[in-house]
């Protein structure tokens, strides 16, 4: 074999190695971004897993997920706060905060089309985001993403 090739394989292996051990990181890291886009104080929590979408467009759509951990079951008075917003949004069009059954809650928002945009997007557009999480559970997944 051409030792050309064989370089050539050997350094593409190992930056793909090497990519693979560095832990992926997004802006949701930290929590002041989603309580920015979210507008409300959220429980601390560590990100568990980030799964980058495997298909990104021409134009650089994307959709990825990452699944958070929060510290502990959240509490009575978020709990709360959160469904005050959602009896808040019955009456809204375009909803933000959903329940789907007794625990299920999602919090979704789509930017770019006018209206708020929070600091953490400011300038860019087109982009959409959703929470799901439940009361009684630590684990909660984010998805979002760029059309």
């Amino acid at each position: 074999m051409n030792k050309k090739v064989v370089i050539a394989c050997c350094i593409g292996l190992g930056l793909y190695i090497g990519c693979s051990l560095f832990p992926q990181h997004s802006e949701f890291d930290d929590k002041a971004t989603l309580e920015d886009v979210m507008e409300m104080q959220l429980p601390n929590y560590k990100v568990k897993k980030y799964i980058s979408d495997p298909i990104i467009d021409c134009h650089g759509d994307f959709s990825d997920k990452i699944v958070i951990v929060f510290e502990e079951i959240p509490s009575k008075q978020f709990i709360d706060n959160v469904n005050q917003r959602v009896v808040a949004d019955t009456l809204r069009d375009d909803k933000r905060w959903l329940k789907h059954d007794e625990h299920r809650y999602t919090f979704q928002a789509c930017y770019g089309d006018g209206g708020r945009t929070p600091k953490c997007r400011e300038g860019q557009h087109d982009w959409i985001i959703t929470l799901d999480f439940s009361d009684n559970s630590t684990e909660g997944i984010i998805n979002y993403g760029y059309w």
